[in-house]
Formats: structure tokens, C-alpha cells, sequence
């Protein structure tokens, strides 16, 4: 059962709020892993083909889209966690980020030197030890500008740089979510409403 604390529901594993707040994990994973198999698509074609302004703007429509809904998803997370629907300060939603990363990399790593990673696993000096202290303010200021919220700032942020010094992170993050979040079978997800939506209008039967 959850309960009303002022304008905040607090939720315990299994009862109807976690459940409905599930749905809504798996559905931004969904979201997260769509977006992210359209960058991948758009940069083979950058990479194969070369480049033009085109594939660059779906390219970074893609990403954006990506870096948003991860970022989303990992928010949502942070609620169960805390089993609180409570609006978290952003320097709380950063340090949950940092530790989440650097509990992936630190993972991957001693896999690595443990030799239990998989055969197509990067080698060691492909990983740094710790975290980038700024991963997590960047991440977020990212999503801010690329997708959330529209400002003069979108048209000078290098989303390249944020790439190239940072991508490494996001990834390690999606792909550790995949084992609990991506689909299981090839039936899609059942998700209540949002998989009920549809655009044909239901003629109410005439007396």
C-alpha cells in the first residue's frame, strides 16, 4: 500500500504505485534503447558514407534523444530506490548518477582483470579507474540543452566533445540496464495505457 506524505507518495516493492511505476521504467528503457539503435544506424551511415548536415542533425536528434531518456530513466530509478515520488534536487540526482557509473566501470574492470569479461570485451587501458567527477553535471546539463528545454545555449554546445569524452559512461550505463529493462521475448510488452493508445475514435452504440 502507499501512502500520501503532503503532496509525495511513498511506495513499497510490489504494491500498485511500484508497479505502475515500473511500467513507466520499462516504457523509458524502451524509449532509451529506440533512441539509441537510431544513433547507432545514423552513425554507421556518417561513418560509411561520410558526412553531411543531414545525417548530423539525425544523428544528434538520435543522441539527444538517448542522453534524455537515460537520463530520465535513471531519475525514475533513483524514486524506487528511495520508494518516493519526491522531486529530487539535481545535486542529489548527479551523486546517484556518479556512483551508479562508477560502480559499472569498477565492474567491468575487475571482470576484466579477473579474466571472466566476455571475448569481444576492450582491453583494460580502454577503462580508467574512476569516473570523471564532472560526468554526471555534464550528463545532466546535456539533457538540459540538446532535448529538454529550448535556449539559445543548444546552438554552441559541442555535443561532439561530450561524446568523445563522456559517451564510454552512458554506454556502460544503458548496456548495464539491459539485462533487467530491455524486452525478454519478441511479444512486445504489454504497458497498460501507453500500449492501448490508439487514434480511432470509439462510436458510442445509439439507443
Amino acid at each position: 500500500m502507499y501512502r500520501l506524505e503532503g503532496i509525495f507518495l511513498k511506495f513499497n516493492p510490489g504494491d500498485t504505485l511500484d508497479n505502475a511505476h515500473c511500467i513507466s521504467l520499462q516504457h523509458e528503457f524502451l524509449r532509451c534503447d529506440d533512441a539509441f539503435k537510431e544513433f547507432a544506424a545514423a552513425a554507421t551511415v556518417m561513418i560509411m558514407q561520410g558526412e553531411n548536415i543531414r545525417i548530423a542533425y539525425t544523428a544528434y536528434n538520435a543522441y539527444a534523444r538517448f542522453i534524455h531518456h537515460l537520463y530520465e530513466f535513471m531519475v525514475g530509478a533513483f524514486k524506487r530506490d528511495t520508494r518516493n515520488t519526491r522531486k529530487a534536487e539535481p545535486k542529489i540526482i548527479e551523486s546517484y548518477l556518479l556512483h551508479h557509473a562508477q560502480r559499472v566501470l569498477t565492474t567491468r574492470r575487475e571482470a576484466i582483470l579477473k579474466g571472466t569479461a566476455p571475448s569481444w570485451e576492450n582491453n583494460i587501458s580502454s577503462f580508467p579507474t574512476t569516473v570523471p567527477l564532472d560526468f554526471a553535471s555534464k550528463f545532466r546539463k546535456c539533457r538540459n540543452i540538446t532535448l529538454a528545454h529550448v535556449t539559445h545555449e543548444r546552438a554552441t554546445l559541442n555535443l561532439s566533445d561530450f561524446y568523445k569524452n563522456y559517451h564510454k559512461y552512458l554506454y556502460m550505463l544503458y548496456y548495464d540496464l539491459r539485462y533487467h529493462w530491455e524486452r525478454q521475448s519478441t511479444d512486445f510488452p504489454a504497458l497498460q495505457e501507453i500500449t492501448k493508445f490508439s487514434v480511432n475514435v470509439m462510436e458510442s452504440s445509439q439507443d
